[in-house]
């Protein structure tokens, strides 16, 4: 999606009315530009020559009338030009020969390098838009991309209609392709019989089966996972797991079926006939790939559950077994000390007391929690059956599997023992229980093993399923192997990687001596000092100096910049940035559209649902608020937008103070939620359910990245994968460091992070017991012995190397998320190479991470800094979302991330108000000769809320800003035409 300057490309109008900042950015003429215009234009014919100009510079296209051109720019005009303000009626009257506007028009495009398109750039337009028109999901975003294409080669935009005619064409053949595709993978009678059972009753939900199949998973609990598994056996009896459409993209698929999610099921009867097959295939595919996923994901949990469950009940038998065996101490103790018994009968009663003590000796507290594991056999056998019914798949002699069919066979034929010759592959810690004499315990101590293997295998790779997202093959998601031998020099290219390890270690290892070199100097001046303990020890940052006139002119700031209304700001911030063309992929067609998207952004974005923000508003109807919160579940566009309203944020001097936007801070927030929702955990610290808002923050303030996620899980994969994107966007290089805690980082993170250009850099927690790792023979000085430990071996990383850039490669090209990289690949894989590698390395990177954060003060001061900066942002994010998240939000992905992506929106359009409200209040007074020190803004930040009212009735001033937000109405073009 383009940027900020892309805001006009494509545009044959102009709206009525202009900011001062859009007629800066976008139609500015430079002083070769009037030089070229005076030189070519007699006095009287300037203007005209001018507006083409700067309109063709920022559009690309031809300016289709000149009834309604902004006064702003005409004042601006005439001024640059050393003209009287020009009117409207003069250039009517000037334009009234089509001639004179045609040789102006010759002439702009002529000095700008604008060619009109001939037939080969219209064949190179309609082979492009067809390559693009495989990814894009609407016609609109189609027709966006083209003019952007046609503006960067500076091509002279052709009319609207004739470009729609053109896309138009393009998407009916992309969707002939698709049905063709889906005639030869899907067999007839499958689609007729689905089309049929979708519409019939569901005998036990009430409903029909396919408001049954748009039923998100409830809570976590077995009755819920018994539901997703007969969900899962419907689409699978139909044979939607054997259709192989895997060439069209998923978020293409996810588009068609997000068009069923929304509708009724009656208005899907109306459809025609191709049209509903696209999205009804899709639909099917989706929802079983969506329900696998959540299937294992439930399986997952419940596992956890149940060891968790054995844990809790051992450590409460060990207790209990400790204090039994202290009274019986103490028994033989009274016994020992008592004299008024015979010795043999003393002896006796101490032979009884011993009696009880088992004959084995005991057991690890992990042996002990796996034999209670095998007690709880219905709960796993209950768990087990539904796993046999998915078709596994995974390497050649895999254990997990060939367990898991063993269980099968013995289920299907009722056998309730295990037998002695079963010939199936058993770890070491579960050998003894599965060989053990009593062969139904030894049956339940292969189940036991079994889901928890399965549960490991499953987060490493080495089992998968192929109708599935999160749990494919591992080559399904890495790149091919016949394309990375084709492309590695390209991929490493990009990355700008060594093709072997041995140059990126060796200048490792030289910054690790510097990084050493630093630290030791910081021991010898009492910066950083050891303990008796061995561990480093570190004294508190000092605070800066300061002597309140940076809070004070903070407060003074606001005062002038005064009160605002949530609605007056979110329109204020839309004239200016466009968000709302984003989000809908075109301006809005009236003012009931606009109002039902904004009113959509607050009933995602905050506690408030559809009929409480009509409530509050007052201008549309609750039905058109929750239509339009559909549209902002389509994939990307929220996050478009974002990025849209943080390039504006930027554009001010004032940012600058704050930070380059090379640096960032990445944390979660939570929100609360009823225990019933699926993604819900129990916080931590509050102990309440909630789910996790996962934000990168930028030094200057703006969010640039946002995704739901699941607490209580580590979130290196997630900080990677938001920092990977957002570098994608940008062509400054994006974000060089990223500030995390400690639920962001793993070894294997920072490495990951490293090879993809940046570093992680982690706030840890408990940094005394953290040693620094070295490889082995590196020297060192002898003071800093106590912290070094010299146990990594660079073969590892050498031997993996290439599977690590292959890993690397895929995250950066989009082929697989960091989230599920880091899964994959994280503590359930070691023993795998590229895993190996990766933790090595990563150690390495970590040392080198706490040497600079041991011995640099400024770094560390930056860094808490960076961290501090997210927590503000978080406490505007919870002045806008006050409540929970009700019962019956937030249960499809879908609507998770754009409750996600709306509070993210709704933050920055504040940061991005309050923004622009300081530099010009700065400006302003620096006018006047007052004086404003920039030590004293760079020490105050734009995420303040006090000043806002987010709450009460919202009026929409449309009558000030609809003329620049909406679309020109039919009868305009037809005027300007």
């Amino acid at each position: 999606m383009p940027g900020l300057g892309f805001r006009y490309v494509g545009s044959d109008r102009l709206p009525m009315r202009l900011s001062e900042f859009d007629v800066e950015l976008y139609f500015a003429l430079t002083d070769s530009d009037v030089a070229a215009i005076n030189e070519r234009f007699r006095h009287d014919r300037r203007a005209g020559a001018a507006i083409q100009l700067v309109f063709l510079r920022a559009s690309g296209h031809s300016l289709g009338q000149v009834s309604t051109l902004p006064r702003q720019l005409l004042h601006y005009i005439g001024q640059r030009l050393g003209l009287p303000t020009p009117t409207i009626a003069s250039l009517r009257t000037l334009y009234r020969r089509y001639k004179t506007l045609y040789d102006r028009l010759i002439w702009a495009c002529g000095y700008l390098g604008l060619k009109s398109i001939g037939p080969d750039q219209w064949a190179d337009l309609e082979a492009w838009m067809r390559q693009d028109a495989t990814e894009s999901l609407t016609l609109d975003e189609l027709l966006q991309h083209a003019n952007c294409w046609l503006y960067e080669r500076r091509i002279l935009i052709p009319a609207d209609r004739t470009l729609r005619d053109l896309g138009r064409s393009v998407w009916a053949e992309i969707e002939r392709n698709t049905l063709a595709l889906i005639e030869a993978t899907v067999p007839e009678t499958q689609l007729r019989r689905a089309d049929a059972a979708l519409s019939s009753q569901h005998d036990a939900a009430g409903m029909t089966v396919l408001d049954w199949l748009k039923t998100p998973p409830a809570r976590h609990s077995p009755t819920t996972l018994t539901e997703t598994l007969e969900k899962i056996r419907f689409l699978k009896e139909i044979g939607v797991h054997t259709w192989t459409l895997d060439t069209v993209p998923i978020d293409k698929q996810r588009a068609w079926a997000q068009r069923i999610q929304a509708r009724r099921p009656v208005k899907t009867r109306e459809l025609k006939v191709s049209t509903r097959t696209l999205e009804l295939v899709f639909f099917l595919r989706v929802t079983l790939l969506e329900l696998t996923d959540s299937l294992l994901y439930q399986t997952g949990r419940r596992v956890s559950d149940l060891v968790r469950h054995a844990y809790n009940k051992t450590t409460t038998k060990q207790a209990r077994s400790a204090i039994e065996y202290r009274q019986q101490l103490v028994a033989i103790k009274a016994l020992v000390r008592d004299n008024t018994r015979p010795a043999e009968a003393r002896l006796a009663e101490i032979g009884t007391l011993l009696g009880e003590l088992p004959d084995k000796p005991p057991a690890s507290h992990a042996a002990s929690v796996r034999e209670t594991l095998t007690d709880d056999y219905r709960r796993i056998r209950s768990l087990l059956a539904p796993l046999c019914e998915l078709e596994f798949s995974g390497r050649d002699t895999e254990p997990s599997l060939q367990r898991l069919e063993l269980i099968a066979r013995l289920h299907d034929s009722g056998a309730t023992e295990l037998p002695i010759d079963h010939g199936v592959p058993i770890s070491a810690n579960w050998r003894a229980m599965v060989d053990c004499d009593d062969r139904k315990r030894a049956l339940r101590a292969l189940e036991a093993a079994a889901i928890t293997s399965l549960r490991k295998d499953l987060r490493r790779g080495s089992v998968w399923i192929n109708h599935s997202l999160s749990f494919r093959e591992r080559d399904q998601m890495l790149i091919p192997p016949s394309d990375w031998e084709s492309e590695r020099g390209r991929h490493l290219s990009l990355l700008g990687l060594p093709a072997t390890a041995e140059p990126f270690i060796e200048r490792l290892t030289e910054n690790l001596k510097a990084g050493l070199a630093a630290l030791e100097e910081a021991r010898e001046a009492g910066r950083v000092t050891i303990g008796r303990d061995g561990a480093l020890h570190l004294s508190a940052l000092e605070a800066l100096p300061t002597d309140g006139i940076p809070r004070r002119t903070r407060d003074l700031l606001f005062k002038a910049i005064g009160t605002a209304q949530f609605a007056d700001l979110m329109m204020e911030v839309d004239v200016r940035t466009g968000f709302s063309e984003v989000l809908l992929a075109r301006k809005a067609r009236d003012a009931n559209e606009l109002v039902s998207l904004y009113g959509a952004l607050m009933a995602h974005g905050t506690e408030i649902d559809a009929k409480g923000v009509a409530a509050m508003i007052q201008q549309v109807d609750a039905a058109a608020i929750s239509n339009t919160m559909r549209v902002l579940e389509i994939s990307g566009r929220l996050s478009r937008a974002n990025a849209r309203v943080v390039e504006f944020q930027r554009t001010h001097p004032i940012t600058e103070l704050w930070g380059t936007g090379q640096r960032a801070s990445s944390d979660s927030m939570s929100l609360d939620t009823s225990p019933h929702l699926f993604y819900a955990r129990v916080d931590p610290r509050r102990r309440t359910h909630a789910v996790g808002i996962y934000t990168h923050v930028l030094d200057q303030h703006g969010i640039v990245y946002n995704q739901p996620i699941v607490l209580n899980e580590r979130q290196a994969g997630v900080a990677i994968e938001g920092t990977v994107r957002h570098n994608g966007t940008r062509e400054d290089g994006g974000l060089l460091a990223l500030a995390v805690d400690t639920h962001g980082y793993t070894n294997v993170g920072m490495a990951v992070s490293k090879l993809l250009g940046f570093d992680l850099c982690p706030r840890l927690r408990n940094l005394s017991e953290r040693k620094l790792y070295l490889p082995r023979g590196m020297e060192m000085a002898k003071d800093l012995a106590p912290i070094v430990d010299h146990g990594i071996s660079l073969k590892p990383i050498r031997d993996g190397w290439d599977g690590l850039l292959r890993l690397v490669a895929s995250i950066k090209s989009g082929r697989v998320s960091a989230v599920v990289a880091l899964q994959r690949f994280g503590s359930a894989a070691q023993g795998d190479p590229i895993y190996r590698a990766a933790e090595q390395l990563g150690k390495l990177l970590r040392t080198l991470f706490l040497c600079d954060y041991f011995s640099n003060v400024e770094f560390r001061r930056e860094l808490h800094a960076l961290l501090s900066r997210g927590e503000s942002v978080h406490e505007l994010q919870r002045t806008i979302y006050t409540g929970k998240v009700a019962p019956e939000r937030g249960r499809r992905r879908d609507e998770m991330i754009a409750i996600s992506g709306s509070l993210t929106l709704l933050t920055n359009l504040v940061i991005a108000w309050n923004t622009q409200r300081m530099q010009a209040t700065v400006d302003a007074w620096r006018g006047k000769g007052q004086r404003v020190d920039d030590d004293w803004l760079r020490r105050m930040g734009p995420a303040h809320s006090a000043h806002v009212n987010f709450r009460g009735t919202l009026r929409f001033p449309l009558d000030q800003y609809q003329d620049m937000l909406l679309e020109a109405a039919p009868w305009q073009r037809a005027a300007g035409s």
